[in-house]
C-alpha cells in the first residue's frame, strides 16, 4: 500500500502533477481543516474538476470534517474560526500549536471560554446532495452547539436536504445505499437503552424543513 499526499496549502502544485495524483489514487482522503478555504483553492488550482471526475469513475472519495463537507453541495463550517485558517493549520501540522487545541475546539459542553466567530454555510463541490453538518453533537470553540445552530441553517436554507453526523460516527454511502458506522463506546446524539437505563450513542440524522418553517428530524438507520 502507498499512500502520497498532495500539498495544496502553501504551494503552488501543477495540473499535471494533481492529473497524476488522482488518476493513480484508489482512495481520495481529504484532512480536516477550512473548507472555504479548500474549495476556493482547488478551484483556483483546477483539482475540483479532478475530484468530480474521480467520483464520477468510482473512486472512493473520502474524509472528515472539512473532508466530509467538501463531497456535498455545501455545509454547516467552522471556517471563521480563526484556529481554522491556513496560517494557523500549517504550524499545527509543524507542532507549533498550543496542546490544548488538539481537539480542534470540539466539545461536548460550553467550558465559558467562547471565542467570537459564527458558524456559515459553504459551498461543496456538488458530487452528492445536501447541506452536511459534521461535529453534529458538538460545541466548538465559539461555545455553540452545532446541532442548534445548525437547525437555524437549515430555516435561512429550507428547500436544502439536511445531513448531521456526529463526532464519533460517519456516514458511507455507496450507489444508491448508505450505511452509519460509529465508535463502540463513545457518545453522541442519538438517545439508546443500555444497561444502566439511558445512554447516548453517535450516529447521523437527515433533517428538513416544512412548508410552516418547521425543522424535521429523523435519525439514519
Amino acid at each position: 500500500v502507498t499512500v502520497e499526499s498532495l500539498n495544496l496549502a502553501n504551494q503552488y502544485v501543477p495540473k499535471e502533477e494533481m492529473e497524476e495524483a488522482v488518476d493513480k489514487a484508489d482512495i481520495i482522503l481529504v484532512s480536516g481543516g477550512n473548507t472555504l478555504y479548500a474549495v476556493d483553492r482547488w478551484e483556483y488550482l483546477g483539482l475540483d474538476e479532478l475530484l468530480r471526475g474521480a467520483a464520477h469513475r468510482g473512486k472512493v472519495m473520502a474524509g472528515g470534517s472539512a473532508g466530509a463537507i467538501c463531497w456535498f453541495d455545501g455545509g454547516h463550517s467552522d471556517s471563521r474560526d480563526p484556529d481554522t485558517y491556513r496560517l494557523s493549520m500549517l504550524n499545527q501540522f509543524e507542532g507549533n500549536a498550543d496542546p490544548s487545541s488538539e481537539s480542534n475546539g470540539q466539545n461536548n459542553e460550553d467550558d465559558g471560554n467562547s471565542k467570537d466567530w459564527e458558524y456559515i454555510r459553504v459551498e461543496g463541490l456538488g458530487i452528492w446532495p445536501g447541506l452536511v453538518c459534521p461535529h453534529y453533537d458538538r460545541i466548538q470553540s465559539n461555545g455553540v452547539l452545532r446541532m442548534t445552530d445548525f437547525d437555524s441553517m437549515m430555516k435561512r436554507h429550507p428547500h436544502e436536504l439536511g445531513i448531521g453526523i456526529d463526532h464519533h460516527a460517519a456516514l458511507e454511502v455507496d450507489g444508491d445505499e448508505f450505511r452509519i458506522l460509529s465508535i463502540p463506546g463513545q457518545t453522541g446524539s442519538v438517545n439508546l437503552e443500555d444497561a444502566d437505563g439511558k445512554g447516548r450513542a453517535p450516529g447521523a440524522w437527515i433533517k428538513y424543513v416544512d412548508d410552516d418553517g418547521t425543522v424535521h428530524s429523523k435519525i439514519c438507520p
